[in-house]
Protein backbone atom coordinates (compact mmCIF):
# COMPACT_ATOMS: atom_id res chain seq x y z
CA UNK A 1 0.00 0.00 0.00
CA UNK A 2 1.09 3.44 -1.17
CA UNK A 3 1.92 6.10 1.48
CA UNK A 4 1.48 9.83 0.36
CA UNK A 5 3.53 12.92 1.10
CA UNK A 6 2.36 15.38 3.44
CA UNK A 7 2.15 18.35 1.56
CA UNK A 8 0.65 20.77 3.89
CA UNK A 9 0.36 20.69 8.06
CA UNK A 10 -2.04 17.72 9.15
CA UNK A 11 -3.61 16.56 12.69
CA UNK A 12 -4.97 13.39 13.02
CA UNK A 13 -6.43 12.81 16.60
CA UNK A 14 -7.39 9.38 17.48
CA UNK A 15 -8.98 9.88 21.38
CA UNK A 16 -10.66 7.04 22.97
CA UNK A 17 -11.72 6.27 26.83
CA UNK A 18 -10.68 3.58 29.02
CA UNK A 19 -12.03 0.25 29.55
CA UNK A 20 -12.49 -1.01 32.37
CA UNK A 21 -8.82 -2.41 33.12
CA UNK A 22 -8.30 1.18 33.57
CA UNK A 23 -8.70 3.53 36.75
CA UNK A 24 -11.66 6.40 36.04
CA UNK A 25 -8.53 9.41 35.65
CA UNK A 26 -7.84 7.68 32.88
CA UNK A 27 -10.96 8.05 30.91
CA UNK A 28 -11.71 10.33 27.83
CA UNK A 29 -15.24 10.26 26.23
CA UNK A 30 -14.70 13.35 24.58
CA UNK A 31 -14.68 12.35 21.06
CA UNK A 32 -14.77 9.50 18.88
CA UNK A 33 -11.60 7.70 17.39
CA UNK A 34 -10.86 8.98 13.91
CA UNK A 35 -9.99 5.32 12.48
CA UNK A 36 -10.32 6.17 8.86
CA UNK A 37 -6.48 8.61 9.72
CA UNK A 38 -5.16 4.51 10.05
CA UNK A 39 -3.73 1.47 8.60
CA UNK A 40 -4.32 -1.60 10.48
CA UNK A 41 -1.49 -4.41 9.44
CA UNK A 42 -2.36 -7.58 11.16
CA UNK A 43 -1.70 -11.72 10.23
CA UNK A 44 -4.05 -13.46 7.70
CA UNK A 45 -2.62 -17.25 8.10
CA UNK A 46 0.70 -18.25 8.85
CA UNK A 47 2.71 -16.46 6.55
CA UNK A 48 0.52 -13.75 5.30
CA UNK A 49 0.15 -10.43 6.49
CA UNK A 50 -3.55 -8.08 5.97
CA UNK A 51 -3.75 -5.34 5.65
CA UNK A 52 -7.36 -3.04 6.61
CA UNK A 53 -8.08 -0.06 5.62
CA UNK A 54 -8.82 3.35 7.67
CA UNK A 55 -12.46 3.25 5.88
CA UNK A 56 -13.29 -0.51 6.75
CA UNK A 57 -11.78 -0.04 10.53
CA UNK A 58 -13.90 3.18 11.25
CA UNK A 59 -17.75 0.91 10.04
CA UNK A 60 -16.86 -1.49 13.31
CA UNK A 61 -13.89 -3.80 12.29
CA UNK A 62 -12.60 -6.38 14.29
CA UNK A 63 -10.66 -9.51 14.33
CA UNK A 64 -9.18 -12.25 16.91
CA UNK A 65 -5.81 -9.12 16.76
CA UNK A 66 -8.03 -6.01 16.72
CA UNK A 67 -11.00 -4.82 18.77
CA UNK A 68 -12.82 -1.60 19.40
CA UNK A 69 -14.85 -1.10 22.20
CA UNK A 70 -18.17 -0.16 20.88
CA UNK A 71 -19.13 1.55 24.41
CA UNK A 72 -15.67 3.59 25.11
CA UNK A 73 -13.79 3.62 21.56
CA UNK A 74 -10.73 1.79 23.04
CA UNK A 75 -8.24 -0.35 20.47
CA UNK A 76 -6.63 -3.47 21.97
CA UNK A 77 -3.74 -4.81 19.72
CA UNK A 78 -3.16 -8.51 20.59
CA UNK A 79 -0.56 -10.56 18.79
CA UNK A 80 0.89 -13.56 19.43
CA UNK A 81 3.74 -16.47 18.44
CA UNK A 82 1.69 -17.75 15.06
CA UNK A 83 2.27 -14.29 13.53
CA UNK A 84 4.01 -14.45 10.77
CA UNK A 85 7.29 -12.24 10.51
CA UNK A 86 7.07 -8.72 9.63
CA UNK A 87 9.78 -6.75 7.29
CA UNK A 88 12.10 -9.65 7.84
CA UNK A 89 11.82 -10.03 11.62
CA UNK A 90 10.85 -12.99 13.42
CA UNK A 91 9.08 -11.14 15.88
CA UNK A 92 5.25 -11.03 15.46
CA UNK A 93 3.35 -7.98 15.88
CA UNK A 94 0.19 -5.86 14.74
CA UNK A 95 0.29 -2.57 14.06
CA UNK A 96 -1.75 0.56 13.65
CA UNK A 97 -0.07 2.69 10.77
CA UNK A 98 -0.37 6.50 10.34
CA UNK A 99 -2.12 6.84 7.10
CA UNK A 100 0.37 9.58 5.68
CA UNK A 101 4.51 9.32 5.44
CA UNK A 102 6.67 12.42 6.02
CA UNK A 103 10.19 13.65 5.56
CA UNK A 104 11.76 14.64 9.17
CA UNK A 105 13.52 17.49 7.34
CA UNK A 106 10.15 19.35 6.37
CA UNK A 107 7.49 19.02 8.99
CA UNK A 108 7.46 18.74 12.91
CA UNK A 109 5.56 15.53 13.74
CA UNK A 110 4.09 14.10 17.53
CA UNK A 111 2.23 10.55 18.58
CA UNK A 112 1.36 11.17 21.93
CA UNK A 113 -0.70 7.52 23.29
CA UNK A 114 -2.06 6.28 27.00
CA UNK A 115 -2.47 2.68 26.99
CA UNK A 116 -2.22 -0.04 29.11
CA UNK A 117 -0.36 -3.56 29.03
CA UNK A 118 -3.16 -6.44 29.26
CA UNK A 119 -0.85 -9.12 28.85
CA UNK A 120 2.92 -9.77 29.07
CA UNK A 121 4.66 -12.16 26.66
CA UNK A 122 7.07 -14.94 27.89
CA UNK A 123 9.76 -12.61 27.83
CA UNK A 124 7.67 -9.30 29.10
CA UNK A 125 9.02 -7.61 26.56
CA UNK A 126 6.76 -5.29 24.39
CA UNK A 127 7.09 -3.06 21.59
CA UNK A 128 4.31 -0.08 21.89
CA UNK A 129 5.44 2.66 19.31
CA UNK A 130 7.53 3.40 16.89
CA UNK A 131 8.93 5.51 14.22
CA UNK A 132 9.00 3.64 10.70
CA UNK A 133 10.52 3.70 7.35
CA UNK A 134 10.44 1.58 4.19
CA UNK A 135 14.00 0.33 5.61
CA UNK A 136 12.85 -0.55 8.90
CA UNK A 137 12.35 1.04 12.39
CA UNK A 138 14.17 4.39 12.87
CA UNK A 139 12.73 4.79 16.67
CA UNK A 140 10.98 2.27 18.67
CA UNK A 141 9.49 2.38 22.23
CA UNK A 142 9.70 -1.17 23.97
CA UNK A 143 7.61 -1.83 27.32
CA UNK A 144 10.02 -3.59 29.47
CA UNK A 145 8.35 -5.93 32.37
CA UNK A 146 11.26 -7.67 34.27
CA UNK A 147 12.62 -3.96 34.76
CA UNK A 148 9.31 -1.77 34.94
CA UNK A 149 10.77 0.77 32.38
CA UNK A 150 10.35 1.58 28.69
CA UNK A 151 13.06 2.24 26.59
CA UNK A 152 13.79 3.53 23.57
CA UNK A 153 16.10 2.22 20.66
CA UNK A 154 17.45 4.34 17.73
CA UNK A 155 18.65 2.24 14.66
CA UNK A 156 20.48 4.31 11.73
CA UNK A 157 20.60 1.33 9.48
CA UNK A 158 23.37 -0.22 10.73
CA UNK A 159 23.77 -0.30 14.70
CA UNK A 160 21.17 0.49 17.18
CA UNK A 161 21.57 2.32 21.10
CA UNK A 162 18.73 2.11 23.61
CA UNK A 163 18.41 4.38 26.87
CA UNK A 164 15.46 3.98 29.32
CA UNK A 165 13.13 6.55 28.47
CA UNK A 166 11.01 6.19 31.47
CA UNK A 167 9.42 4.41 34.34
CA UNK A 168 6.10 1.81 34.30
CA UNK A 169 3.50 2.35 36.87
CA UNK A 170 2.55 -1.03 38.85
CA UNK A 171 -1.13 -0.31 36.71
CA UNK A 172 0.72 -1.32 33.88
CA UNK A 173 -0.50 2.00 32.67
CA UNK A 174 1.75 4.31 30.03
CA UNK A 175 1.93 7.69 28.75
CA UNK A 176 4.03 8.66 25.97
CA UNK A 177 5.01 11.16 23.56
CA UNK A 178 7.15 10.76 20.30
CA UNK A 179 8.14 14.02 18.83
CA UNK A 180 10.42 14.69 15.80
CA UNK A 181 11.73 17.88 14.38
CA UNK A 182 13.29 19.17 11.42
CA UNK A 183 16.28 20.00 12.66
CA UNK A 184 17.10 16.56 13.87
CA UNK A 185 15.84 16.24 17.24
CA UNK A 186 13.70 13.51 18.58
CA UNK A 187 12.30 14.21 21.98
CA UNK A 188 10.68 11.20 24.18
CA UNK A 189 8.73 11.53 26.99
CA UNK A 190 7.45 8.40 29.16
CA UNK A 191 5.00 9.08 32.31
CA UNK A 192 6.72 12.06 32.38
CA UNK A 193 10.71 11.57 32.00
CA UNK A 194 11.42 13.65 29.10
CA UNK A 195 14.48 12.52 26.92
CA UNK A 196 15.67 14.77 24.02
CA UNK A 197 17.95 12.66 21.18
CA UNK A 198 19.49 13.29 17.72
CA UNK A 199 17.76 11.58 14.97
CA UNK A 200 19.70 8.60 13.22
CA UNK A 201 20.63 11.06 9.98
CA UNK A 202 21.54 7.99 7.46
CA UNK A 203 18.31 6.38 8.50
CA UNK A 204 15.74 9.73 7.93
CA UNK A 205 16.58 10.12 4.31
CA UNK A 206 13.77 7.85 3.16
CA UNK A 207 9.97 8.83 3.98
CA UNK A 208 8.73 7.97 7.30
CA UNK A 209 5.54 7.18 9.26
CA UNK A 210 4.03 6.87 12.96
CA UNK A 211 3.08 3.27 14.16
CA UNK A 212 1.45 2.36 17.20
CA UNK A 213 1.86 -1.52 17.82
CA UNK A 214 1.47 -4.41 19.96
CA UNK A 215 4.64 -6.33 19.14
CA UNK A 216 7.15 -8.70 20.30
CA UNK A 217 10.92 -8.87 19.91
CA UNK A 218 13.40 -11.78 19.34
CA UNK A 219 12.38 -15.32 18.48
CA UNK A 220 9.40 -16.47 19.98
CA UNK A 221 8.00 -20.55 19.90
CA UNK A 222 4.88 -20.44 17.04
CA UNK A 223 1.56 -21.19 19.49
CA UNK A 224 -1.32 -19.32 20.72
CA UNK A 225 0.05 -19.13 24.66
CA UNK A 226 2.72 -16.80 23.94
CA UNK A 227 0.60 -13.24 23.70
CA UNK A 228 0.98 -9.96 23.84
CA UNK A 229 -2.19 -7.36 23.86
CA UNK A 230 -2.28 -3.42 24.29
CA UNK A 231 -5.10 -1.15 24.86
CA UNK A 232 -4.80 2.24 23.65
CA UNK A 233 -7.55 4.48 25.40
CA UNK A 234 -6.00 7.69 23.83
CA UNK A 235 -3.80 7.58 20.52
CA UNK A 236 -3.01 11.16 18.82
CA UNK A 237 -0.80 11.92 15.48
CA UNK A 238 0.20 16.17 14.76
CA UNK A 239 1.77 17.74 12.31
CA UNK A 240 1.74 21.18 13.99
CA UNK A 241 3.11 23.59 11.63
CA UNK A 242 6.96 24.60 11.94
Amino acid sequence: MSLSRIFCSTCLTLALSGTALLPASAMDTRSLPQAGSFTLQEPQARLKLHLVPGSRLATGYHSPFYQQNPTTSAITLRTDGLQPSIRGQTAPATVLREGTAWYFQQTPADMTANLHIDTWPSDQRVIIGRIQSARGAVVELVADGKHSQVTVTIHDGNTSRSVVAGTIYPDRNINYTLSSRPNGTLVVVVNGSRSVLAMPTPATAPVMWFEAVSGQTGWHMPCHGDVAQVTFTSLEVRHPAP
